[in-house]
Formats: structure tokens, sequence, C-alpha cells
């Protein structure tokens, strides 16, 4: 995986929804998180605050579809199934 210097466990491939960046900076913090993978930004209906409306199990751990702005990216997070799914759950719309 390609990781920009300074930046620790987010891959950074694509661009990011308004408030992603922020988020996903504060979570790497968590040792539970091994690596944050951002997709592909797609438009959506418009809404206001950065939410989770699905958290899909993967083998690895989840991919997380966030919704902000008028947008929607896929996030796959690596790492422990339980303490990803506690980490995230409070991100849940």
């Amino acid at each position: 995986m390609k990781y920009r210097a300074g930046q620790g466990k987010i891959k950074y491939e694509h661009g990011m929804i308004k408030g992603l960046r922020e988020l996903l900076e504060e979570l790497q913090k968590n040792e539970a998180i091994q690596s944050m993978i951002p997709g592909e930004i797609k438009p959506v209906k418009k809404s206001s605050s950065i939410k989770i409306r699905r958290l899909t199990p993967t083998p690895t751990g989840f991919k997380a579809i966030f919704h902000s702005g008028g947008a929607v990216q896929d996030v796959f997070f690596v790492g422990d199934e339980e303490e990803l799914k506690q980490i995230l759950k409070k991100y849940l719309d």
C-alpha cells in the first residue's frame, strides 16, 4: 500500500469527502485500526454532516459507507472486527 509520509494508517489514493480526512486522522490514533483505505467519491443527495450509512463486514475488518455534503465514499477499515465495530458504531446514522 502507498502511504504519504507522516500520515500513518491512511492510504491516500483518492480525494476525500468533506470532513472525512479529519475523522480518519483522529481514528488512526486507535491501535485497533491497522489501516484505512478510502475509495472513490460518488455524488448522492445532499447530506449535512459526515455519517456512516452502512457498515459491512469484510474478511479483514469493515467497509463503511460515509455520506457528507452531497457525496458518498467507501472506506475500508483493516483491524480487529469487534474493536472496529465498537469504534465505528458511534458514527452510524
